[in-house]
């Protein structure tokens, strides 16, 4: 049986203004009308029903995405009392599934992704679930890029070891950190390297087995409360584990060490929204190159990114600006500091502004 664990426990400090504690960017309708994680179970309700839905996310958020998520059972809603990587993340869902199903198939999704080729990613994944019932190995879905990108890490292919409904499946050969421009330029001209998506399908069974092979600590802890699971001492027993759960990432305690490791090319027009620059893969463009949601006016500006839907806001003479307009803060930097805008979380909790995180 094919279950799907959506990861939701980001903090999203990249996406402030608009992002703040109680509403990182997983809980923002940031393309539609639906919020990011109410987009992504619903992309997948075709292949994963809800009730074969589980979402790990942070105690915080646990109210709120119960109300955005109210197909979901509450059983299936698991509460992180901290962030502690994606690692635990998955290991805590992994050990759940076990106990109500151990010959169970999951796929791991992030929460906050953008995928428009719906119908292929489906594809891939169904094709991926065959892959990874067949006990092949441990799948990832590595995107095959577009452009070459400094800011994503990536999966180098080895040579093809199945082909599933004419779809090649290769052996990862190792799995590479974010390149500087010129690597990624190399990488998008030899074609051997995708684009390291973080979504993963395996058998329950198999991940376990790794945890156990590859981070011993984090499935004594999760080995040891597994028998709490369903019963009124789960909340507990989580909160315990956590205390004693080392911060790692899948990818560094385990994707990059396991030796089982296949990729599957994924051509689906994705964008994991990683900044504010993200968003002119996405909104609308004027004819100036602006990207924008909610009211504005141009005056010889050009290339800006654009979020303002409380007010008019009017750029006059500018290029290659970030402003984000909110009901109690506006963010204006240039687009080329994207990635610092994280740095203003850090400010704001050391001035005081706690209102404002």
């Amino acid at each position: 049986m094919l279950y799907a664990l959506v990861m939701a426990g980001g903090s999203g400090t990249r996406f402030w203004p608009e992002s703040r504690a109680t509403r990182p960017k997983q809980l923002l309708s940031i393309v539609d009308e639906r919020t990011m994680i109410q987009a992504t179970v619903d992309r997948i309700a075709p292949l994963i029903p809800s009730e074969r839905t589980m979402v790990v996310c942070g105690s915080a958020h646990g109210m709120e995405i119960r109300k955005q998520l109210q197909q979901i059972a509450q059983e299936m809603i698991l509460l992180e009392p901290r962030g502690r990587n994606t690692a635990p993340c998955i290991a805590l869902g992994a050990y759940k599934l076990a106990q109500r199903d151990p010959e169970a198939l999951m796929v791991v999704l992030p929460a906050d992704h953008i995928i428009k080729n719906e119908r292929e990613f489906l594809r891939l994944l169904g094709i991926a679930a065959k892959v990874a019932a067949a006990g092949t190995g441990l799948v990832t879905l590595g995107i095959v890029p577009d452009r070459p990108e400094t800011g994503y890490g990536y999966i180098e292919r080895g040579e093809v070891i199945v082909t599933v409904d004419s779809q090649p499946v290769y052996r990862v050969s190792r799995f590479v950190e974010k390149p500087d421009l010129e690597r990624a330029k190399e990488y998008v001209a030899e074609g051997k390297h995708f684009w390291n998506s973080g979504m993963f399908v395996w058998k329950v069974s198999e991940i376990i087995r790794a945890f156990v092979q590859h981070l011993p600590k984090v499935a004594q802890a999760l080995t040891k409360i597994s028998p709490a699971f369903g019963t009124p001492e789960e909340a507990k027993a989580i909160r315990d584990a956590y205390e004693v759960l080392e911060s790692v990432s899948i990818d560094y305690g385990i994707m990059e060490k396991a030796d089982n490791v296949v990729v599957i090319p994924a051509g689906i027009d994705w964008n994991d929204v990683g900044s504010w620059n993200a968003l002119e893969q996405i909104w609308k463009r004027d004819e100036n190159d602006n990207a924008v949601r909610g009211e504005f006016l141009s005056i010889e500006s050009r290339s800006c990114i654009v979020s303002s839907m409380h007010k008019m806001t009017v750029l006059v003479g500018v290029e290659d600006l970030i402003v984000v307009d909110t009901p109690d803060a506006l963010m204006v930097c240039r687009k080329d500091r994207a990635q610092d805008v994280r740095k203003i979380h850090e400010l704001l909790d050391i001035r005081g502004h706690k209102e404002l995180l």
